[in-house]
């Protein structure tokens, strides 16, 4: 009994793991190709959070932009079919002759705090300020790194907010013409130029406005709204490119957009359609913002064949302005 006690002992002393013979155990070439898997996970699971909150935010930003277009959709339902102005202030622009405007999106004038900053006062003097809720969080974009952070209500002269309570424009074709038809857009350039030597005949002297939603023959192409970046500190007036015949004439961007979705441009359409179309190229990126430490620069030309400057001219005023201007 005792012999066979003894033998079983032995036998199971024998399949015990022991810390030399290396059988219970991982070896350190197995430690390290495990850790090696659980950081490859681990990076992997953080580079698909990282592009699931940046998909997240670029929906935001577009979700704001269908509620602008659409708030100018009501605001035109309650005056008469008359949509908002692009403009940023009621006053008259220097020298433009224009009198004071009472529907202008956000008005800056006299609402800019003692750090030349945008404050809630500018949303809230905008003829869309109720149509959006009352809310200013629907003025920012959550791509926007310049934005604020803290919703504490701010105005003029002291409270400035700790970044811009703005991140869009609206485009400067749209709504604009009822007082002066000849100019084409909000900040008095005038696109196409009617007077250019080399404006077709055929158009020379053609006039257009905008002031109600009926003139505009196609509100499913016609960009409402888009995401613009501005080195003044915030973005004056609308927003335009320069359309005109595009011979011996390169792409003029008289507004850049935001870089903040890489490589698309967030924008909204006047049906209230939304897009985020991909035509900014590493080389036009770099002419709009040649120094990434600054925001992009407020006018940029695209060389060759433009094809970006091309779209954008496209979405401006589709039906008004012919392909043949573009």
């Amino acid at each position: 009994m005792q012999a066979s006690l003894r033998v079983q002992l032995c036998s199971s002393m024998r399949r015990r793991p022991t810390s030399t013979g290396g059988r219970g155990g991982f070896t350190l070439v197995e430690l390290l190709l495990v850790i090696s898997i659980i950081a490859i996970v681990l990076a992997l699971t953080l580079v698909a959070i990282q592009s699931l909150q940046n998909q997240a935010r670029a929906t935001g930003c577009l979700s704001n932009q269908r509620q602008l277009a659409l708030a100018n959709q009501s605001y035109a339902t309650d005056n008469s079919g008359r949509l908002a102005s692009p403009r940023t202030e009621s006053s008259a622009i220097v020298g433009g002759g224009l009198p004071t405007l009472p529907n202008a999106w956000v008005d800056t004038n006299g609402t800019l705090c003692s750090g030349n900053r945008e404050t809630d006062l500018t949303l809230e003097k905008g003829a869309l300020w109720s149509y959006l809720g009352e809310s200013a969080k629907a003025y920012v974009s959550p791509q926007d790194p310049t934005a604020r952070r803290d919703w504490t209500r701010t105005s003029p002269p002291t409270n400035c907010p700790d970044g811009r309570v703005r991140s869009y424009s609206f485009n400067s074709f749209v709504g604009v013409g009822a007082y002066n038809p000849t100019l084409r857009c909000d900040d008095l350039w005038q696109f196409p130029d009617p007077n250019s030597p080399d404006y077709p005949d055929q158009y020379r002297g053609s006039q257009y406005k905008t002031v109600t939603m009926s003139q505009i023959p196609n509100p499913s192409r016609t960009m409402a709204t888009i995401t613009e970046e501005d080195s003044y500190g915030f973005n004056t007036q609308g927003w335009c490119v320069r359309v005109r015949p595009p011979t011996g004439v390169a792409g003029d961007w008289i507004d850049t957009p935001a870089l903040w979705n890489p490589g698309r441009v967030n924008i909204s359409y006047m049906d209230g359609s939304i897009e985020a179309p991909n035509i900014i190229y590493k080389e036009l990126a770099q002419i709009m913002q040649p120094n990434l430490s600054l925001p992009p620069i407020h006018f940029a030309v695209e060389l060759g064949t433009r094809p970006a400057h091309r779209f954008m001219s496209s979405i401006m005023m589709p039906g008004i302005v012919l392909p043949e201007l573009q």
